[in-house]
């Protein structure tokens, strides 16, 4: 099995925040980090987009792991979902 690099996830969660809210917005125009400020996402937006990430990478994401850090954050998010997908942190490329 391969394994996921964080850069790729990072790619990967770009195009799920963008098909998961219906952005008008090319998934490369999404930024690192400032998520929720940036794209004016709201508790909605942010718990629709965890559902998505959860479905897509095949993960879950525990309760006392969500912070505001976590969602607002690609790299962190990026990390997090490479610690459960690969079992250690992936490599950037």
């Amino acid at each position: 099995m391969e394994t996921l690099t964080t850069d790729k996830i990072k790619d990967r969660l770009r195009k799920v925040l963008v098909d998961s809210l219906e952005l008008s917005l090319d998934p490369s125009a999404v930024p690192d980090e400032g998520l929720v400020e940036k794209l004016g996402l709201d508790s909605i937006n942010t718990i629709e987009f965890l559902i998505w990430v959860e479905s897509e990478f095949g993960i879950e994401i525990a309760d006392e792991d969500l912070s505001i850090k976590l969602i607002d954050s690609l790299d962190l998010l990026a990390g997090y979902v490479s610690e459960r997908v690969n079992g250690v942190t992936a490599p950037a490329e």
